[in-house]
């Protein structure tokens, strides 16, 4: 088995970077979800309510993040001065401390997505500790899935679907179907990588991200429900994992299963 793909999302849920090299941090890929946009009331917006953040790009330019939306683009620093923080509202209870980072941006955004929104830094991932959860990710620092469990799950879809649908950070090839639900510990080039849980599927997985239409039969999540069940409720397809050990990663590195 050998690490076939290294994404990172540096706003949340907007499109990917794909990347040939990076390094794992115990906050996970180099830049991923350390940006996020939120709404009016100061909470997260996510492409499963507003998919037109599908269409917002990014792509890394020295020591800045250029952001492309669909009419125009602008710079912002990869390590942003601290401001005045704004708590925000993220998955869990407690409230996130985060920067504003640009005003033109954030009219720029709410403009593309027809209602006031802007775009924050997490303040956490400069604390002076560090913080496993300071980015903005869904649940934990890495998703990784399997092209075995993808070809597996379109030899029963009516109409193929790529991986792009599961937004993971890593993708492993290898030959045998839903095998990672057995991993405990991973290792990948220097790193060691410890499984904490299935992935549950959300919604999400049934927009398409060219066209941003939703899936009239809601699939694939109608069809892994049919294999794919988690014992807790929902459907899982992938595994979250935390960073044991810090270290670079690259396309083709082999992927080792440690007791």
């Amino acid at each position: 088995m050998y690490l076939s793909e290294i994404n990172t999302y540096p706003i949340k849920s907007t499109h990917p970077i794909s990347i040939k090299a990076g390094y794992l941090f115990p906050t996970g890929i180099g830049f991923d979800r350390n940006w996020m946009v939120i709404d009016a009331n100061n909470a997260m917006m996510t492409s499963r309510k507003y998919p037109k953040l599908l269409h917002v790009f990014s792509c890394i330019e020295g020591s800045n993040l250029r952001v492309i939306l669909p009419q125009q683009d602008f710079l912002i620093p990869l390590v942003p001065l601290p401001n005045t923080p704004v708590l925000v509202k993220h998955w869990a209870e407690e409230l996130m401390p985060a920067w504003p980072q640009n005003p033109a941006l954030d009219a720029a955004l709410s403009d593309y997505l027809g209602l006031p929104c802007r775009l924050v830094y997490s303040a956490s991932l400069q604390a002076s500790e560090v913080i496993q959860t300071a980015s903005f990710a869904d649940a934990q620092p890495l998703l990784l899935t399997t092209t075995a469990s993808l070809a597996a799950l379109n030899g029963r879809l009516n109409e193929a679907i790529g991986m792009d649908r599961f937004r993971a950070n890593l993708v492993v090839s290898n030959l045998i179907a839903d095998i990672e639900d057995d991993w405990k510990r991973i290792r990948i080039g220097a790193c060691e990588l410890e499984v904490t849980y299935p992935c549950e599927r959300c919604v999400l997985t049934t927009i398409n991200p060219v066209s941003l239409t939703k899936h009239e039969h809601q699939e694939p999540l109608r069809t892994l429900a049919t294999y794919r069940g988690l014992e807790e409720g929902g459907v899982g397809f992938g595994i979250n994992l935390i960073v044991v050990r810090a270290g670079p990663i690259a396309i083709g590195d082999t992927v080792e299963v440690l007791p």
